[in-house]
């Protein structure tokens, strides 16, 4: 682990240990932007409830990007296969 590295998330200071400065800078930013966001659209929320949105959002978008993955893995083992028996077949023939 590296130095602490300090991130700003809806104006609360963070001091944070990772492997990687340079991705929890980002991930950090864009909850910070999400927050921002939902805190405008629900200014009367607690920032506790909008904590829940945020990381319920972001789970969700974790879920459709894992799942998309699958489909594309599930492609490429279906187009692996395919091309096995072609040339199979071409040993074959």
């Amino acid at each position: 682990m590296s130095e602490p590295v300090k991130v700003t998330i809806l104006g609360t200071e963070y001091s944070l240990r990772t492997n990687d400065e340079g991705l929890l800078s980002e991930l950090a930013a864009e909850i910070d932007d999400e927050l921002k966001g939902l805190q405008q659209k629900f200014p009367t929320q607690a920032p506790a409830k909008l904590a829940v949105l945020t990381a319920l959002n972001t789970a969700e978008k974790i879920a459709h990007n894992q799942q998309n993955e699958l489909r594309e893995l599930d492609r490429i083992r279906e187009e692996i296969n395919r091309t096995t028996d072609d040339l199979e077949n071409l040993l074959k023939g």
